[in-house]
């Protein structure tokens, strides 16, 4: 896929501009790397949209462009037929790398990926949980533990209803000494600027020895 913000076609300048109405810009997108065979009669589909939620935070306000497709190109890089498609004599070497530590798991990992559909409101909501549990590093007799929540939600056709949550726990722990660390950010919008709010606690045990709170608007410029 590819991002493109129009507002920022001239080569993503500091300086972006509104687009006109009715009037027709010209646009390169491209598009990332992958390597892909199509088998002979197969063809490929182009998808285009003015929006990418939640990949890319959607625009304030609806938007509406016409594609002139007899102006446009969709350009692939072709390897060459002459090309041999057998394997190289010369092999990639073996691979290098260190040793895992030595590793026992405590508490089980969790991964999840749930999206959810109100049909009467038009709410939508996805939910992200990377959790990979407990791990303790035998060699040191230190126990570490990741917890990453994502949560995004929006209302049909309400473009500032858009909403990021993210909220990271991360853990160590060694006999007597115990610590981690909470934050928590959300991001929302109006059609002039994004809020975020956030916080990030430091707990020593059961007691939080640092606390951290964050509320600041940003202007959207044109985002």
């Amino acid at each position: 896929y590819g991002l493109l913000n129009l507002t920022r076609n001239d080569a993503h300048n500091s300086d972006p501009r509104p687009l006109e109405p009715g009037r027709r810009y010209r646009a390169v997108i491209p598009l990332n790397g992958v390597a892909q065979a199509f088998p002979p009669g197969h063809r490929i589909r182009l998808s285009l949209s003015t929006s990418y939620w939640p990949l890319a935070w959607p625009p304030p306000k609806p938007v509406l462009l016409t594609v002139h497709e007899t102006s446009s190109t969709l350009t692939l890089p072709v390897r060459p037929v002459e090309e041999p498609d057998a394997v190289s004599h010369e092999p990639f070497g073996e691979p290098e790398g260190t040793r895992p530590r030595p590793s026992t798991q405590l508490v089980a990992p969790e991964e999840r990926w749930q999206v959810k559909r109100d049909l009467v409101d038009y709410a939508a909501e996805l939910e992200i949980v990377k959790d990979r549990g407990t791990v303790r590093i035998d060699d040191i007799g230190l126990d570490v533990g990741r917890r990453a929540y994502e949560r995004y939600t929006s209302v049909a056709e309400d473009f500032t209803s858009a909403t990021g949550e993210s909220a990271w726990t991360m853990s160590f722990s060694r006999d007597d000494w115990d610590v981690r660390v909470e934050t928590r950010t959300v991001l929302s919008c109006d059609e002039g600027h994004f809020r975020v709010d956030a916080t990030l606690d430091g707990y020593e045990g059961d007691r939080r020895v640092f606390s951290r709170t964050w509320n600041e608007s940003v202007p959207r410029d044109l985002m």
